[in-house]
């Protein structure tokens, strides 16, 4: 059930992140407008405040150089939008300066339900969706949108109603009246307590949000793998002919929980949060395991040269735990340890330690030969604070007998158990600027993962190859959520 639990949530995270990506930046509906009993509510605010603003401008200022040059500060968001849906519908003698302008304003949103009337279906999932954006004049909104749905081949596709500010348009009638149906019953989102208290938790500032209701959201993937076994479920909301992530949930039977996104930019870097509340699996949740102490500090250690850097702390003892739980679901790392003449779960302890770091520093030649399979063995570090270096040592000497490649060689520093394979920096990780930038007040994280850009756009020949800075991603853990975060931090201006 622990596995469960992680599918969980990595599937609803891929899925509200392709969401956010692919959807919402054509459009979404603030909270005001649209029903309280949506599984999904994404929505997309380009009416920064004065601080938004300030930030925004000082992170424009940090991208590369090469990229900077591209944005125009006068630019309409809204424009570039509106122009290609026109072009792609075919639609003629409507102009964005004239049709769209006036009334379009710079707050949107989208939200899926489960309609009581089941006409009001997009699919097989039995789910309705509608999209709201706000309307600064009414009247020239229904203007606009009613010469739209006149040069439409099927008017009955789309079907608009404009009032309190916004214009909310759905695929057909029946979802509209739904729409309405619903806001009468339970009221809009904004009346939902436990979305407004999840929003709060994750934080305002945001560019961009993502809402979902998980346990609904896995109904809804079984319901309409029900329907169309050999089909993709839901994947016209995760991308179009992308496989679909929910289809991995259909086997759990009992799921709880929500999930939260936020796309936001400050002034050193742009990151996308996800929080899970109160997620559980067949009755099984984060609750119900011990949680080790967070720390990410041994990935500081690694060396100053490092490409991609991975640190966990207490990896080894939540594996264990699940172990213990439901041993039979870890068949396959039992026979890797086996190789390794180690036993479950004290033999990952063995390994693992409290803390354990990773670091890439060479990948053994070019980008070009490294994925195409040409490059000799990457150079690398492995740091485990707590690990039996002896075990260490015998478990590497197991999987390099009868390799032509020197092993690794293993050291100690206290209790930091050290194994160092090639030619790696003498500097510490912890000491670089874009580190510490990327890396920033994650300390406490459980699991972070670390990629410096510099040396991939260096590949691509990129003119200032240092100002791609880095990318990176934590995962903090307690009994009630788990935090998400990945940002990227550039390193021009």
């Amino acid at each position: 059930m622990a596995a469960g639990l992680g599918v969980v949530l990595m599937a609803g995270t891929v899925w509200a992140a392709n969401t956010v990506a692919q959807n919402v930046f054509v459009g979404s509906q603030p909270e005001s407008v649209l029903p309280a009993s949506s599984i999904v509510f994404a929505e997309l605010d380009l009416q920064p405040d004065g601080g938004q603003l300030a930030a925004y401008a000082q992170f424009v200022d940090r991208l590369p150089e090469s990229m900077r040059s591209e944005i125009d500060p006068e630019a309409d968001p809204a424009k570039e939008i509106v122009e290609s849906l026109l072009e792609s519908s075919g639609v003629e003698g409507m102009t964005y300066e004239e049709d769209f302008e006036p009334w379009l304003g710079r707050n949107f949103g989208v939200a899926m339900w489960q309609p009581d009337n089941e006409d009001a279906a997009v699919d097989d999932s039995g789910a309705a969706v509608a999209l709201a954006i706000e309307a600064e004049d009414e009247d020239a909104a229904r203007q606009a949108l009613a010469d739209l749905q006149s040069q439409s081949e099927d008017p009955g596709e789309t079907v608009f109603d404009v009032r309190d500010d916004f214009a909310i348009l759905t695929p057909n009638s029946a979802a509209l009246s739904d729409l309405e149906a619903q806001v009468d019953s339970s009221g809009t989102m904004e009346d939902n307590d436990t979305y407004v208290q999840d929003m709060e938790s994750l934080g305002s500032g945001n560019l961009a949000s993502a809402w979902m209701d998980l346990g609904r959201m896995v109904s809804l993937a079984a319901q309409s793998a029900e329907s169309d076994p050999y089909g993709g479920g839901l994947d016209q909301y995760g991308g179009i002919q992308q496989p679909d992530p929910l289809a991995a949930l259909e086997q759990y039977e009992d799921v709880t929980g929500r999930l939260a996104m936020g796309l936001r930019i400050e002034p050193e870097f742009v990151e996308l949060r996800g929080d899970t509340f109160d997620v559980s699996v067949d009755g099984v949740s984060t609750a119900d395991y011990e949680l080790p102490e967070p720390g990410l500090h041994l990935m500081g250690d690694l060396p100053d040269d490092t490409v991609f850097g991975f640190s966990g702390a207490g990896i080894a003892d939540m594996v264990g735990q699940a172990y213990e739980d439901n041993p039979d679901q870890f068949a396959d790392l039992d026979g890797l340890m086996a190789d390794l003449g180690l036993t479950m779960p004290d033999g990952l302890t063995s390994l693992l330690g409290e803390r354990t770091a990773l670091g890439v520093t060479d990948l053994g030649g070019s980008l070009d030969q490294f994925f195409g399979g040409s490059t000799s063995a990457p150079s690398l570090q492995y740091r485990a604070d707590g690990a039996d270096s002896a075990a260490v040592e015998d478990a590497i000497a197991r999987m390099y007998a009868g390799s032509y490649t020197s092993p690794p060689g293993v050291s100690t520093e206290g209790s930091v158990t050290v194994a160092t394979s090639g030619t790696t920096g003498t500097g510490r990780l912890g000491d670089d600027p874009v580190f510490n930038q990327t890396m920033a007040g994650t300390a406490d994280a459980h699991m972070g993962m670390y990629l410096d850009l510099r040396p991939f756009a260096e590949s691509a020949e990129e003119e200032a190859p240092e100002q791609w800075g880095a990318v990176g991603a934590t995962i903090t853990f307690d009994a009630e959520r788990v935090s998400m975060i990945a940002r990227w931090a550039p390193n021009g201006g």
